[in-house]
């Protein structure tokens, strides 16, 4: 049988007992045959699925004629390992067997299955991974399963610089860059001014971004930094809270059709906008 178990902080195993080839109704995991690891967060099945791991993204190994991120070799080759390790015997050659745990939204837009992926003993390949700093942590609703878990991990890589943490090419940028580019990003920035609508809250920061918080996700965003958002905002003071650090994707709003580029050229929208879905999104810099 398969049940979930927190072995060590930081990551979210499967305690596995009694290991059987058959899908495992009740926590739906199911045994798989990995034969292709695309990438450190990426594999292929052999029954024809393409597997998005859940809550992480790893460095882009350069696909569409984009140059290879920094560490992005290293994220794939220690997935394999995760995969290919089986207790003291290691396995040299993929397919191999794992599990998956398909998550609640169970297809992302590109068509990949999303999932949690396990090396057959049970350990959770993206704890792993995000322990080790080879990427960062993405907690989307409502595929939240083991988000704790995986939040403690980046944490631990993040307190001792590893990975990801300790290269400038990851470092933040400030909202008030010229450079700034779409794509997985952290930002900087001083909040400007709020907007609240029945949809969405607002956050333009200093400089050219927007965070949108939409309201069918505000189960999943309320936490400290937003309620010192609010009641900042309440009493008119948004201006003297301290900078805040965003983690996640960003969108080129100049792609959404000559009226927004219009509006974006006149100073009445920000080029940038990122879609905060979760509080494990953003922090305050300082305590200030």
């Amino acid at each position: 049988m398969f049940s979930a178990s927190v072995r060590a902080a930081g990551s979210c195993d499967l305690k596995v007992e009694g290991l059987k080839p058959e899908v495992v109704a009740p926590l739906g995991v199911e045994r798989v045959e990995v034969t292709r690891v695309f990438d450190g967060d990426t594999v292929l099945l052999a029954d024809g699925r393409k597997i998005r791991v859940i809550g992480i993204n790893t460095p882009e190994l350069g696909h569409h004629n984009r140059p290879i991120e920094p560490l992005a070799e290293l994220a794939k080759e220690k997935l394999k390992r995760l995969l290919l390790e089986v207790g003291v015997k290691r396995r040299q050659m993929l397919p191999i067997s794992a599990l998956l745990r398909v998550g609640g939204d169970v297809k992302d837009h590109y068509g990949r299955t999303l999932g949690h992926l396990f090396s057959a003993e049970g350990e959770n390949v993206t704890s792993r991974l995000l322990v080790d700093g080879l990427g960062f942590h993405v907690a989307i609703p409502p595929n939240l399963w083991a988000a704790d878990c995986y939040f403690a991990a980046q944490q631990k890589a993040r307190d001792v610089g590893g990975g990801v943490w300790r290269l400038p090419y990851y470092g933040a940028k400030l909202a008030s860059e010229d450079s700034l580019k779409g794509g997985y990003q952290r930002i900087n920035g001083k909040i400007e001014k709020l907007f609240m609508s029945q949809e969405s809250i607002w956050i333009d920061l200093v400089g050219n971004v927007t965070i949108k918080l939409s309201r069918r996700d505000s189960k999943y965003q309320e936490g400290r930094v937003l309620k010192r958002i609010l009641d900042a905002y309440e009493n008119k003071g948004v201006e003297r809270l301290p900078a805040i650090e965003i983690q996640g994707w960003m969108v080129d709003r100049k792609r959404w059709g000559s009226k927004m580029v219009a509006k974006i050229q006149k100073g009445e929208r920000n080029r940038w906008q990122f879609n905060l879905r979760h509080h494990y999104q953003w922090h305050f810099i300082s305590a200030n």
